[in-house]
């Protein structure tokens, strides 16, 4: 019997020159950074060019890291994010776009992470070839500069957005959502300057504390629904009914706030009466009904200059206790001793 000799296998050798890119012209013509650059000139400047596989999840670029590569992507789909390579993604990146351009060309380290969403596979153009690729094409260059441009209006709408976001919420940090008037952390904010604004200059300082009557067994009687139009018409009236230079407050449920600057004990007590009349008249219908009115008890005070906030709150909160217990609807004035 004869016997075969075996035969070592052997891998086959990899091809040299452009047979052996590990990348096709069809991936390089989606490319934004080669529209319209002959790729056959480019092709031997992109022969030594690595790709590179990325799982889900991999980071490719990491925030405050040195970068010197500009990264194609051919295949797959990368994400921007800001705060952590876990945050929410900005933006995505598709193929034919790239990421790493701007800190190769300013030197400056990374400012987002840029993190592979699916498998993705990209050309890792390094920092001497892609000024090569410029300095030897003019359409290299060009769109560079596009890609540039558009990476920088984007960053503007991102901040533009961030911003707007910004005021949002310090908007709802300080106005009330449903009536539309200050909120208590406005009021934690902002009465203790008032308060020594108005000491220093020697000014006087009126304060409201406002209730509604026995708005419990309304909201009981209605709902909550009803209940929560009765809190914004009765906003609403106090908000018309003082000086544009007055503040006012939803300061919980159906309490409000109204500070008074350059307003003494008579002057404010006068505001008080006001306000309650101006609920006299119903400021809500209920099925197509216009409901009884609304009354408002007032408690008034005016600041002292040794006053705290707490004990320039409790004063008024005092007077308004004396409106409730001599049978509502009314205003009653304490006065600082």
């Amino acid at each position: 019997m004869s016997h075969a000799t075996p035969v070592e296998s052997v891998a086959p050798p990899r091809p040299s020159g452009l047979d052996g890119l590990d990348f096709r012209v069809t991936e390089l013509a989606l490319q934004e950074l080669f529209e319209q650059v002959d790729l056959q000139q480019i092709m031997p400047l992109l022969a030594d060019c690595p790709t590179r596989i990325l799982e889900p999840g991999e980071v490719l670029i990491e925030v405050g890291r040195p970068n010197h590569n500009m990264f194609l992507l051919l295949s797959g789909q990368l994400s921007i994010r800001l705060e952590s390579a876990g945050s929410v993604p900005i933006t995505f990146v598709v193929p034919g776009q790239s990421v790493g351009e701007l800190s190769v060309i300013d030197h400056q380290p990374t400012s987002a992470y840029v993190v592979a969403e699916l498998e993705s596979r990209v050309l890792v153009i390094d920092e001497e070839l892609l000024w090569i690729l410029i300095n030897s094409s003019h359409a290299v260059s060009s769109n560079l500069l596009y890609i540039l441009v558009r990476r920088l209006r984007y960053g503007n709408e991102v901040i533009a957005r961030d911003r707007e976001r910004l005021e949002q919420y310090r908007f709802h940090a300080t106005v009330d959502e449903l009536t539309g008037l200050f909120n208590r952390h406005w009021l934690a904010t902002m009465l203790p300057r008032l308060m020594h604004r108005a000491a220093r200059q020697g000014d006087p300082l009126g304060l409201l504390m406002i209730d509604v009557d026995e708005f419990k067994q309304f909201n009981d009687r209605y709902g909550h629904l009803t209940g929560d139009q009765v809190i914004v018409g009765v906003a609403h009236r106090i908000r018309d009914g003082v000086r544009p230079m007055d503040m006012a407050v939803r300061y919980g449920g159906d309490e409000f706030l109204v500070i008074l600057p350059g307003c003494r004990m008579a002057d404010a007590g006068d505001v008080g009466q006001r306000l309650r009349e101006a609920v006299a008249a119903p400021v809500v219908s209920h099925r197509g009904v216009a409901l009884s009115p609304v009354t408002l008890s007032v408690g008034v005070t005016e600041m002292r200059p040794e006053d705290t906030v707490d004990a320039f709150i409790e004063r008024a909160d005092q007077a308004l206790y004396q409106a409730k217990r001599s049978g509502r609807d009314t205003v009653v004035g304490r006065r600082p001793r």
